[in-house]
């Protein structure tokens, strides 16, 4: 009685034991089959994609045209921009030379009209004579003749003795201003001001209708 229990408890042991060995043996087989469907997924998409990238070249060539002409663009902008600065300048500096080519030329004339004389006599280191010296104008019939300090006369005498000094009234030292051989004429010695080194002695004669111009200007040593 025993023995029967003890035989049929043993071959209940044993089909449970079975059983394990059967589940684990499934459990395996089924983590090699997935571990092997993910790695060989896995393959054939990236050769996939790599396929695709071969099969397909011409994507690549196009965004590196794309990106290439871009750029060409982009340095094409660049060069007409520097372009349009060099025009601009090379605009400015032909009309600051022609400008400076008008002056000189006006210059040049004004130049080539007066006479200079070096040292012409003593004490006297330069005598000009300028024929486009023109009369400084007048409120006058006839010069007063007074040589009086502050009068219409006098003031107009020294805007033409400043025309041909280059010495404005405002900025001159007087000297002398007084008569030279008659009543139109007179001469002037004059600094300008603070600058007492440098004299220029100025003759003017009168214009009638018009008023007092300068005649000969000396640069005295």
């Amino acid at each position: 009685m025993n023995n029967n229990r003890s035989s049929r408890h043993e071959n209940k042991e044993k089909k449970v034991n079975r059983l394990y060995n059967l589940l684990i043996a499934v459990v395996a087989v089924l983590i090699v089959f997935v571990g092997g469907t993910m790695i060989l997924g896995n393959k054939d998409k990236s050769d996939n994609q790599a396929e695709t990238t071969q099969n397909n070249p011409q994507t690549n060539d196009q965004k590196t045209d794309k990106t290439a002409k871009k750029d060409d663009d982009s340095s094409k902008d660049d060069q007409a921009t520097d372009d349009q600065a060099t025009d601009d300048q090379s605009s400015e500096d032909d009309q600051s030379s022609e400008d400076d080519q008008a002056t000189d030329e006006e210059s040049n004339d004004s130049d080539s009209q007066a006479e200079v004389e070096k040292n012409p006599e003593p004490g006297v280191a330069e005598r000009k004579v300028d024929p486009s010296w023109d009369s400084v104008g007048t409120s006058q019939d006839a010069p007063a003749a007074t040589y009086k300090k502050g009068s219409t006369d006098w003031n107009e005498m020294l805007k033409a003795v400043g025309e041909g000094s280059g010495i404005s009234p405002s900025n001159m030292t007087v000297w002398r201003l007084g008569n030279n051989g008659g009543v139109g004429k007179a001469v002037a010695m004059v600094s300008p001001k603070g600058n007492s080194s440098t004299k220029y002695r100025v003759q003017i004669e009168w214009v009638d209708g018009e008023g007092w111009k300068p005649a000969v200007v000396d640069k005295l040593q």
